[in-house]
């Protein structure tokens, strides 16, 4: 069997200025992340884990995931994990940890703008300026938002007449002779029902 060549798994080492944009901030947000998971580490007595090393490259590879801002609310020893968790976190609740905290600034963001909105439209209001019915319904919907559109009332037919009934079974030759038509006529109109006799 061949060995292996030593120099094969010699570590990369390029110059963060050589590295293009991306790659670079990249680099500085997981090298921020790795001193974040040193100092979430740091917050927790000796011996919780089994191999720091490894906790804390697991921990940065969540963390360098995430913007610096959640990297800080969640590593931050006042306010993140070490204030909420008696005993070290696992790489899983640090994920979630880090996932409920980027919910949050979404939401954050949403709200601001939703309040950016309002005073831009409170400002257009005091200059006088409206928004047009097409911008109002692009916003609010044709129905304005008020509840489901009303469903036209369907008409239910009426039951045919005795002409009508007549008219149909001679035009289609069906015999429809009642012996006692005078009869029946006045108990249609009357409302008694002809089977009824």
């Amino acid at each position: 069997m061949q060995s292996r060549n030593p120099q094969s798994f010699k570590p990369l080492t390029i110059s963060s200025q050589s590295l293009p944009a991306s790659m670079a901030r990249q680099e500085a947000l997981t090298s921020y992340a790795a001193e974040r998971a040193k100092l979430l580490l740091g917050c927790y007595r000796t011996g919780d884990a089994n191999d720091p090393e490894t906790y804390v490259a697991a921990v940065t590879a969540i963390l360098a995931r995430y913007p610096e801002d959640i990297i800080t609310r969640v590593t931050h020893p006042a306010t993140g994990l070490p204030s909420k968790k008696s005993w070290l976190p696992t790489v899983k609740e640090v994920a979630e940890a880090c996932g409920e905290a980027n919910g949050e600034l979404v939401e954050e963001e949403l709200r601001l703008k939703r309040i950016r909105e309002q005073v831009e439209m409170r400002e257009r209001m005091e200059r006088g300026e409206r928004p047009t019915m097409a911008q109002l319904k692009a916003k609010y919907g044709e129905n304005w938002g008020i509840g489901e559109p009303e469903k036209s009332v369907e008409k239910k037919d009426q039951a045919p007449t005795i002409d009508q009934l007549r008219h149909h079974y001679q035009h289609y030759n069906l015999a429809f002779r009642p012996k006692n038509q005078d009869e029946l006529e006045d108990q249609i109109n009357r409302g008694i029902s002809p089977a009824s006799v």
